[in-house]
């Protein structure tokens, strides 16, 4: 009866009830809630029973008890997923869409047993691609490097790609979690091969340049030597490496007679006394010996003397002149006019010595 009465549908079937759909739409709707591809609707069959381990399956969470997450995985077909599986992860929650691999069928609950992390690392493997950068837990140790878990997937990180200087002793990471960089992987040989160190180079690089933005002659800081060659210490004062040339090593030498020799890791205070930002080069000294070159040098000029120097920049005060290494000359805006038009940044200008200002480390001149 109730067949045949539907068969005849009067303009009732066709007028919006109360929840804006008519009983047309609202039964295509319903029709359409197990069909095969509605990302929201259960699949329409599934036989657990012959389902292979390893097959990834999606479903909607519909409890979560005793322990497990349970799975609607089609119309008469659940799952369930135990819930130490989520590790520090929230549970999910009713009504949620999931996806899982298949790992058997348990025939006295007629239900599948699910893993979330096997469908992971299946999605990772899906995900893989050199110079995709990814988050591991450091396992273990060997003679050549690091053992990483990623999302359940064993990886290896060289010895030489843990940091960007040298590791002695590699056990000190296990337990950590680190950001690394895929440099290489083969999904057949379940090979994955990654690089801490590319991820460091890059995020030195994008400090460097923000650090020589901002960096001043005459800034000081307390830094650290990363390493030593013929050329001196570089010395890391912050997201930036300066040169500590062995010339500067050698004056503060005889200028302190300090004995003991520099080394990597050994913290130090230093003054930038040049900065090249175009080549990305810092130029160091140490703060005493530049100040007792500058006060010798400083020593050397009386008022009134004819001197000449190249200009390094022009301010709104006037005009700064290098005069000696770390000395400047300084003509004020007023006296500028004796410079003639053509004055510009790295002009050879000439000008007489009008006060020695031993605070500034500068002399006052005027055009001569």
């Amino acid at each position: 009866m109730i067949e045949k009465r539907r068969k005849f549908r009067d303009e009732n079937d066709r007028r919006p009830g109360d929840a804006g759909i008519s009983d047309e739409q609202l039964e295509a709707l319903m029709a359409r809630a197990g069909m095969p591809g509605d990302k929201f609707g259960p699949e329409p069959e599934l036989d657990l029973q012959r389902c292979a381990p390893g097959t990834r399956l999606r479903g909607t969470v519909v409890n979560v008890r005793g322990g497990e997450i349970v799975v609607e995985l089609a119309a008469k077909a659940h799952g369930f997923i135990p819930d130490g599986e989520f590790e520090d992860e929230p549970l999910p929650k009713a009504g949620e869409r999931i996806e899982a691999s298949f790992v058997r069928y348990d025939a006295a609950r007629d239900m599948a047993i699910l893993s979330i992390a096997q469908a992971r690392t299946e999605v990772l493997w899906d995900e893989l691609r050199p110079g995709i950068v990814v988050k591991g837990l450091v396992t273990g140790v060997n003679k050549g490097g690091l053992e990483i878990s990623i999302k359940g997937v064993r990886a290896f990180m060289p010895i030489s790609q843990i940091e960007r200087e040298r590791v002695e002793d590699a056990s000190q990471y296990v337990g950590k979690t680190l950001t690394c960089e895929v440099t290489s992987f083969d999904r057949a040989d379940r090979n994955v091969v990654v690089s801490r160190r590319v991820v460091l180079d890059r995020e030195a690089l994008e400090e460097r340049g923000k650090v020589l933005a901002g960096l001043n002659e005459g800034d000081q800081f307390d830094g650290r030597i990363v390493r030593m060659n013929e050329f001196g210490a570089f010395v890391d004062i912050g997201g930036a490496e300066g040169l500590l040339h062995r010339s500067k090593i050698e004056a503060y030498y005889r200028e302190y007679g300090r004995e003991q020799p520099l080394k990597a890791g050994q913290r130090i205070r230093v003054q930038v006394v040049r900065v090249e930002a175009g080549r990305g080069r810092i130029g160091l000294d140490f703060p005493r010996a530049q100040a007792a070159q500058v006060n010798r040098a400083l020593e050397g000029y009386a008022a009134g003397e004819t001197v000449a120097g190249w200009v390094k920049r022009i301010g709104v005060e006037g005009v700064y002149v290098a005069l000696d290494e770390g000395v400047e000359g300084f003509i004020p805006l007023c006296d500028m006019g004796g410079l003639g038009e053509s004055v510009r940044q790295g002009s050879v200008v000439r000008g007489v010595v009008v006060r020695i200002d031993k605070e500034k480390n500068r002399i006052d001149i005027a055009p001569a």
